[in-house]
């Protein structure tokens, strides 16, 4: 074995970074104050709760179309947001995960507790075939 690993040195110390990266990423996903929600949860989340949709496109693509429900806000709208108007859940989406993750965060740091962002974007939601409100 311990010749294998010598002969392939450069394969195993990538099978142990890939290793250590997978574990990092799934400790962080697992620890993290946000969390991702998919399609079919947050249908669930809009018809048996009081959740606040959060687009966070800008004001052009949200009138383009939207989630029904959503309301649109930007970073900086989001700075002012009191996080008690949500009776539930808090949950974002943008054309990106990143976005998304980025204003969820935000949020959580205002003292949100239940905050999720839509797994894939607004594409996801598109690729489903769900509907949107608005021009699309």
């Amino acid at each position: 074995m311990t010749a294998f690993i010598y002969n392939n040195i450069v394969l195993f110390s990538a099978f142990i970074i890939l290793g250590l990266l997978i574990i990092n990423h799934e400790i962080k996903s697992h620890f993290s104050p946000t969390k991702n929600i998919n399609c079919d949860d947050l249908i669930n989340a809009m018809n048996n709760s009081k959740a606040l949709l959060i687009d966070m496109r800008n004001a052009e693509e949200f009138k383009a179309g939207h989630i029904v429900g959503a309301k649109n806000y930007s970073l900086d709208d989001l700075a002012n947001l009191d996080v008690s108007v949500a009776d539930d859940a808090i949950i974002t989406y943008a054309n990106d995960e990143k976005a998304a993750i980025q204003a969820a965060d935000l949020i959580v740091k205002q003292g949100a507790k239940e905050v999720f962002y839509l797994e894939g974007g607004l594409s996801s939601w598109i690729d489903n075939n769900m509907p949107l409100s608005g021009g699309k």
